[in-house]
C-alpha cells in the first residue's frame, strides 16, 4: 500500500517538474523527462533498478518528442511521473509501462491546456500591476499566483491517483488475465520503435548515417553494453563537432 507521504512526494514532485521547475533544469538537465522520473520514484518507493528500467520503457516512446508552436502530443511530467509510479505500485512489468503512460500523458494534456487557458487570468492582474508600477505584484502574479492552478490541475489529482488509486489497481489486476498482461507488453514494445523512427527521421543525414549503423551492428552482433555504446557515440559526435568547428562547416548538414 502507497504510504501518505509516498503519495504527497510524487504529487508535489510532478507538479513541481510540470510547472514551477525553472525550464534549464527541466530540459537542459532532463529532469522533466520520464527517464529522470524513473529514478525518482525508484528512490521514493525503494526499488530505483525497477524505477529506471520502467522510465527508460517510457522515455523510448518519447524519443523524437518536438513542441511544434507549442503545441505537445503529450503531457511528459504526467506519463514519466504519474505513470511511472503507478506502474511500480502495481509492480506491473516495465514493458507495460507504456500502456499506462501514453493514457497518462493524453490525459495531461488536458491540464496543460487548462494551464494555458485560465492563466491569464493572473497575466490581466500582472498588467494591471504594471500600470501602477507595482514591482512586488507583478512577481506576485508570475511566481505564485500562476501555480494556483497548476496545483489543482496536477498535485491534486496525481495524489488522488497514486493514494488511492493503487488499491483500486491492485484488486482490478488480481481479476486481470496473466495473457492480457503479456499483451501490455507486447504493445508496450511496439511503441518504442516510433520514438526510435521519430528521433532517426530528424537524424537522417548522409553524414550521420555510418555513426547510426556503427551503433547497431555493435549492439547486433557484438553483443557489447548499451552504456560502452553510449560513451563511444559520445565521443565520437565531440570528435564529428570538433572536426566540423575546425573546417568551418555546417554541424546540421
Amino acid at each position: 500500500m502507497t504510504s501518505l507521504f509516498q503519495a504527497l512526494l510524487v504529487a508535489l514532485i510532478t507538479w513541481y517538474v510540470a510547472t514551477a521547475m525553472p525550464m534549464f533544469l527541466r530540459w537542459s538537465f532532463y529532469f522533466g523527462g520520464p527517464l529522470v522520473g524513473g529514478l525518482i520514484n525508484g528512490i521514493i518507493f525503494g526499488d530505483i533498478a525497477y524505477g529506471m528500467q520502467v522510465g527508460a520503457n517510457i522515455q523510448m516512446a518519447y524519443l523524437g518528442m518536438v513542441a511544434v508552436g507549442g503545441s505537445l502530443p503529450s503531457e511528459m511530467a504526467i506519463a514519466g511521473y504519474l505513470g511511472t509510479a503507478l506502474t511500480m505500485i502495481v509492480k506491473l512489468p516495465p514493458e507495460a509501462a507504456l500502456t499506462v503512460a501514453i493514457p497518462l500523458g493524453g490525459l495531461g494534456l488536458l491540464s496543460k491546456n487548462a494551464i494555458m487557458s485560465l492563466n491569464a487570468i493572473w497575466v490581466h492582474k500582472a498588467d494591471n500591476y504594471a500600470k501602477e508600477g507595482n514591482i512586488f505584484g507583478i512577481r506576485l502574479m508570475n511566481l505564485y499566483g500562476s501555480q494556483i492552478i497548476p496545483f489543482f490541475t496536477y498535485f491534486i489529482p496525481t495524489f488522488i491517483a497514486v493514494y488511492f488509486g493503487s488499491q483500486a489497481l491492485d484488486a482490478l489486476l488480481a481479476y486481470v488475465p496473466e495473457s492480457f498482461i503479456q499483451a501490455l507488453k507486447v504493445t508496450g514494445g511496439l511503441i518504442p520503435a516510433l520514438g526510435i523512427g521519430m528521433l532517426v527521421s530528424y537524424l537522417w543525414k548522409r553524414e550521420l548515417i555510418p555513426y547510426l549503423l556503427i551503433g547497431f551492428f555493435m549492439a547486433a552482433y557484438l553483443k557489447v553494453d548499451i552504456m560502452f555504446i553510449a560513451i563511444i557515440g559520445g565521443c565520437l559526435s565531440a570528435l564529428y563537432v570538433f572536426n566540423s568547428s575546425k573546417k568551418g562547416g555546417s554541424i546540421s548538414g
